[in-house]
Parts: structure tokens; C-alpha cells; sequence
């Protein structure tokens, strides 16, 4: 966990000293941990394993190197945003979208997203997927219209309703969508009508993703009838995979899989079960574990996603402070959230579950958590 202080070194890019990675919380359902075998946090203790230092390749000072110009990203466009409408983004989900969906950038597609607020957001898509990029944007609030445009649509309608979805695809955007980012209302209920009535409308290999589902409450009133409704779509052959990250579900369609594959880095273990999963996570900082037994038969069902969605529960735990004091709760523009990592948002990047796997991605480094605003011109909440 890092503290407020090392949290403003990072900031500012100094070196941090390793996390304390003694164990994960003890407060895993029992059921997960089978018989006989040694519970998450006395595996991780008695491991004792530092992380290992990362490779670093050093380049002489007198050698001339050429480097291929680097497409932009979610978060070098963010980084730099300073000026116009306002964005406010969670750090780690903008890593995310960097990998399901800058590999579409500069291809014909169409992106819709819940709550465009300030209009940042707009903007953002637009610089990093490229012109031929159509954004829908839904809202509550009529003054997001002036954000429209020749490849912006927006409409006004409140994401809890079903008919507004089925107007929204038959009249609005005629097609499916390739992606559909939900910024929403963040209600538990709010969210399950936009899952179900989005994913159907999605092409092959087309994405969800459902940001900021805050504290471990989201499992009953969230997740299960999500694992519920993911279950019966991958029964059907229209699931591929689902991907929990901190704060952030994303659940991809079938058909399509090399569109945006997903690449696991640094070293790498697999196990066939959950004692050996947590005794193998100090093993791999900065890379990952594969969790794979076909006697469990199919990873994605109701059973299985709901199993997995309670066992990492804690990735949504939610404590944070915000800077300003009390600037969350107003358009003020500038303030910055940072979230107080438990234990397992300090040890577990992501989870990826796919049919016959599942991949837990270990942190390589300390990770920071926060949402900076960004932009100089905001709309009231």
C-alpha cells in the first residue's frame, strides 16, 4: 500500500521501495480454498519471495538510436490534455481501453459511450481511434448536445431503460457497435439493463466495458445476475472472455477473437488450482498466472463466473481521499482521487477469464490508482 506521501512521489516519477507483499486479505469465501489446502494468506507468507527487478536495457549516451514513432495512447492523450471540455478518468482504465481498443485505431468504427459529461471523453476517442471513429454519446443532461458533430451523435435517455436502448439501436445507430464504454448513473440496476441490452448489439470481438463499480456490495446486487446473463451468452457460443480490472467489468463478444488479442507479459506459471494459484503469484511479479483443469469443465457459466467474481471481490474495494478536500463532489477543475489500495489492488493487476483459463496478472511495480481531472471547462453534476 502506498501512502499519501509515496502516492505524490509517484506523482512526480521518483523510485519507490518495493510493496510489502505479505499476503493477500484474509477474508477469501472459504469454499474457495479446497480441502486440505493453505489458505491465501499464510501461502503468500510463508513464500517469502521478493520481487525480482524488472529487465531494464541501457543505451550508450554516445550511440544514436531511431525510434519508430509510437501511436497515441488513452493515457499519453490524457496526460497531456490541459485545455477544453472536461475528462475525468480512472487511471487503470485507461490502460485498459489501451489494449482492447487501440488496436482498432485508424479503422472504420463506431464507439458509443454512457455519460459523456463535459465532453472530454469525446474528444479523447476522437484523438487516439482516429477520424473514421463515429461516437455516440448518451446523456441525461440536454446541454451535452452541443457536443454533436458530423461523426458525434448524441442522444438524451436514461440508460435504465430498455426501450431507450432498443430505440437507440434500431433508429440511432442502425448497426451494431464495436464498443460501449458505461460512465453512467453506476447503479447497480442501471448497469445490468445497459450489459443486457447492449451486448447483443455488439460485433464480433466488440467490447462492454462498465467503469466505476465501487465496494464489494456490487458482488450480490452486480456481478451475479451478470454472471447469470455472461453464463447463458457463452452457453450460447457469444462469449469469448470477461476481464475484471479495479472498478472495471469488461466483457467481450464471440466471433472474433484476433481482432484486439490481449498479450501477458514477464514470466509466467500454470496451476489446475487455487492453492497453487496463490502460492505461485510471489513467484511471478510483473507477470502472470494461468489457472487451467478440465475437470472444472468450462470456465464460462454462471457457476464459474460467479465463483470468480466473489473469490476477487476486493479488486472493488473502495477507499479513497480526494485534492482538494471535498473537490469530488464539485466541477471544480482541478482535483485528483487516489484510492487506498487493500492488499489485492496492491498485488493483482487484472483478471482474465476465458473458456478453459483464467490469467491473474501480479503488479510488477507499486500501483497507483487515482482519477485526475483534466480539461478547463466543465458542466455541473
Amino acid at each position: 500500500l502506498a501512502s499519501a506521501a509515496q502516492a505524490a512521489q509517484l506523482r512526480r516519477g521518483v523510485e519507490q521501495p518495493p510493496i510489502e507483499h505479505s499476503a493477500f486479505p484474509s477474508s477469501f469465501p472459504e469454499f474457495f480454498v479446497p480441502k486440505g489446502a493453505v489458505p491465501p494468506t499464510e501461502a503468500l507468507a510463508s513464500a517469502k519471495v521478493s520481487p525480482a527487478p524488472l529487465p531494464v536495457q541501457l543505451v550508450g549516451a554516445n550511440r544514436s538510436v531511431t525510434m519508430a514513432a509510437q501511436p497515441l495512447s488513452f493515457q499519453s492523450f490524457y496526460n497531456g490534455y490541459a485545455k477544453g471540455p472536461g475528462i475525468w478518468k480512472w487511471s487503470n482504465a485507461l490502460a485498459a481501453y489501451d489494449r482492447f481498443l487501440t488496436p482498432l485505431a485508424g479503422k472504420p468504427m463506431k464507439l458509443a459511450e454512457v455519460g459523456i459529461q463535459s465532453g472530454g471523453s469525446v474528444a479523447m476517442w476522437k484523438a487516439v481511434l482516429g477520424a473514421q471513429c463515429h461516437i455516440y454519446g448518451i446523456d441525461i443532461n440536454p446541454a451535452v448536445n452541443k457536443f454533436t458533430d458530423p461523426m458525434t451523435t448524441i442522444s438524451i435517455g436514461d440508460q435504465a431503460d430498455p426501450n431507450m436502448w432498443q430505440n437507440f439501436f434500431i433508429a440511432t445507430t442502425k448497426a451494431p457497435i464495436d464498443a460501449l464504454i458505461d460512465d453512467g448513473g453506476h447503479e447497480a440496476h442501471q448497469m445490468l439493463v445497459t450489459l443486457q441490452s447492449v451486448f447483443d448489439n455488439l460485433t464480433p470481438g466488440g467490447i462492454i466495458a462498465l467503469e466505476d463499480i465501487h465496494g464489494e456490495h456490487y458482488t450480490n446486487s452486480f456481478f451475479i445476475p451478470a454472471a447469470r446473463y455472461l453464463g447463458a451468452k457463452a452457453t450460447w457460443g457469444q462469449l469469448s472472455s470477461v476481464h475484471i480490472f479495479p472498478f472495471l467489468l469488461v466483457a467481450k463478444r464471440a466471433g472474433n477473437d484476433m481482432r484486439a488479442p490481449l498479450h501477458f507479459g514477464g514470466t509466467t506459471e500454470t496451476v489446475n488450482g487455487f492453492e497453487q494459484l496463490w502460492a505461485a503469484l510471489p513467484r511471478h511479479w510483473g507477470g502472470h498466472v494461468v489457472l487451467e483443469n478440465a475437470a472444472w469443465g468450462p470456465f464460462l457459466t454462471e457457476q464459474g463466473l460467479t465463483n470468480f467474481f466473489r473469490l476477487f471481490e476486493q479488486l472493488h474495494h473502495s477507499v479513497w481521499s480526494d485534492a482538494p478536500s471535498g473537490c469530488e463532489r464539485t466541477p471544480a477543475p482541478v482535483c485528483t482521487v487516489t484510492v487506498t489500495n487493500c492488499q489485492m489492488q496492491s498485488i493483482i493487476a487484472g483478471v482474465h477469464i476465458f473458456p478453459n483459463r483464467l490469467v491473474v496478472e501480479v503488479a510488477g511495480t507499486p500501483i497507483l490508482i487515482n482519477a485526475v481531472r483534466k480539461g478547463t471547462d466543465w458542466l455541473p453534476y
